[in-house]
């Protein structure tokens, strides 16, 4: 049996308001097929509060196709399988109200909810189970998590995560923010054969188990240029936890262009800095 997971990103408070869609196909043993739509909203309008959220806007989404269009190209895959989404309240109910919008009869839909099944949180889920999720609220990577959820689950009847010791981390604000003299590159007395000499380096994210002003103090010593907005300059992306979205789909793009940009998440940043 095949299944196909959904996630809906939308660009206005309006749950007709999609902006993308993620659906990956698969079974139990593999993912058959994944597809990403940009989606024109009506009127192209997006809220700010949403932006932030995912990083898309208006520019993202002009020449892209509206709803309508997009529907006879994925109606047979959402009524052939059985849907799996990560709070289906929402999903299936913005591709109910985006049908209506449109006036286009709404089909019968037959779906699982993973967040029903768990009642955990993507962000739980994912670090329990030992899933990647880079791009938090890309709906392609959020269906893709989803999906590989969905199969751990039909896969072990007795699988269990609960005993995984999850905090939630907080937003450390302000408090955290990389500012002053850090911002200076330094290369005095650093070995030209530093991992970070002479590179630019973004922080996105929240890191667990260093403060972002410690490690931008620790790579400072070792030859680090470090900077708070990506550009074509950027070296590395040190990857802590819901990284910014707007800077993220910046650093995609970047790369899509042929930009040579390097991705470091936490634990390889920590084994760089400790070497």
């Amino acid at each position: 049996m095949n299944y196909i997971a959904l996630d809906i990103e939308t660009a206005t408070g309006n749950r007709n308001s999609i902006c993308q869609i993620g659906l990956v196909l698969f079974n139990a043993k593999k993912i058959i097929k994944k597809i990403s739509y940009l989606v024109k909203p009506p009127n192209n309008e997006y809220f700010v509060m949403n932006t932030r959220v995912h990083g898309l806007n208006s520019s993202d989404t002009k020449d892209s196709f509206s709803f309508n269009i997009i529907w006879p190209e994925i109606k047979n895959l959402l009524t052939d399988n059985l849907i799996i989404c990560h709070n289906c309240s929402f999903d299936i109910d913005c591709i109910i109200k985006t049908l209506k919008y449109y006036n286009i009869n709404c089909p019968k839909f037959n779906y699982e909810c993973t967040y029903n099944l768990t009642n955990k949180s993507l962000d739980f889920l994912v670090k329990a189970l030992n899933i990647e999720l880079i791009y938090h609220h890309d709906a392609l990577s959020d269906a893709e998590a989803c999906a590989k959820i969905y199969q751990k689950i039909i896969n072990n009847s007795s699988l269990n995560y609960n005993n995984y010791n999850y905090k939630k981390q907080l937003h450390r604000g302000s408090s955290d923010r990389i500012k002053g003299n850090v911002l200076i590159p330094d290369l005095t007395n650093v070995s030209k054969d530093s991992f970070f000499y002479n590179k630019k380096v973004v922080f996105t994210g929240i890191l667990s188990k260093i403060s972002r002003k410690e490690a931008a103090s620790k790579i400072k010593l070792m030859g680090a240029d470090i900077d708070t907005s990506i550009s074509k300059n950027t070296n590395f992306i040190i990857l802590g936890d819901k990284p910014g979205p707007v800077k993220m789909k910046k650093v995609r793009n970047l790369i899509s262009s042929g930009i040579s940009i390097e991705i470091i998440d936490e634990n390889k940043f920590l084994d760089i800095i400790n070497k």
